[in-house]
């Protein structure tokens, strides 16, 4: 039997990931290997220690590496799934992890951190990205910081993914033999710098037969280094330092795909 999840209405702003998303979501970031911003978050905690929020932390890809390395780090996301994936994973490494499930956008934990931390372009999804920072600005410590990155769609905005159309995305074997594949669909609006992504995961037996099917769809919205500025300047916060690209090495210009972003509260 096929299971099949139809989420449809492309303008709901969050949408937790769920079944069969969420176990290929692991899947497809193991591929990448050790997180790209694991470096730069331990470098922040280790300079600006005290009790943390990462904003998003889904399975614990970066959390759980940020425990082992002795940081007093937080989790919030928005999937119960990927939660209990998170505290199975925990479990295996003799880690307890303070974990919550909210929308990050009302998460009210009756105190404040010393930091938060939005990592893989969590803010993106925010439907009113200066609300939800002025929300986070009451998250934090008077002089908090909070860590952020965003990413600029340049592939789909070059054309060299094709709008409107299917392209494969990404494959995989999983270590029962089982192949694993995701498929997308994107729409641009350029004028309000939003992004639709729909997603198609599937997954295949090791004879070819199709097991599950799960479609979903994510909205983003992007900016440019100079309104990720403004909109940090007008919510209060005093932006401290910026890379590109996951490389501390590089300042953010114009062709800057990735910006990294450090503010003060």
């Amino acid at each position: 039997m096929i299971g099949r999840l139809m989420i449809d209405d492309f303008l709901l702003p969050m949408t937790p990931y769920t079944s069969l998303e969420a176990l290929l979501h692991d899947a497809f970031w193991a591929e990448e290997g050790e997180p790209a911003e694991l470096a730069l978050i331990d470098q922040l905690l280790r300079e600006h220690p005290g009790p943390s929020l990462e904003i998003g932390c889904g399975s614990g890809r970066l959390l759980l590496p940020l425990l082992q390395k002795g940081h007093h780090v937080e989790g919030l996301e928005l999937s119960a799934e990927m939660l209990a994936m998170c505290r199975q994973a925990a479990a295996g490494l003799a880690l307890d992890p303070v974990l919550h499930e909210g929308d990050m956008t009302v998460f009210a934990p009756g105190k404040t951190y010393a930091s938060l931390l939005l990592p893989a372009f969590t803010l993106q999804l925010a439907s009113d990205p200066a609300a939800a920072l002025l929300h986070f600005k009451s998250l934090l410590d008077p002089g908090g910081l909070i860590y952020l990155s965003v990413f600029i769609p340049m592939a789909e905005l070059h054309r060299e993914l094709p709008e409107g159309e299917w392209y494969d995305d990404h494959r995989t074997t999983l270590p029962d033999g089982r192949a694993a594949s995701v498929e997308t669909r994107h729409r641009l609006d350029r004028k309000a710098r939003i992004l639709t992504r729909e997603h198609r995961y599937r997954l295949h037996q090791p004879d070819g037969t199709l097991e599950a099917e799960h479609e979903s769809t994510q909205t983003l919205r992007w900016f440019t280094a100079r309104q990720l500025r403004g909109l940090l300047a007008k919510t209060g916060f005093e932006p401290l330092h910026a890379v590109a690209d996951f490389d501390p090495e590089l300042p953010v210009d114009d062709e800057a795909q990735i910006i990294t972003v450090v503010a003060r509260r």
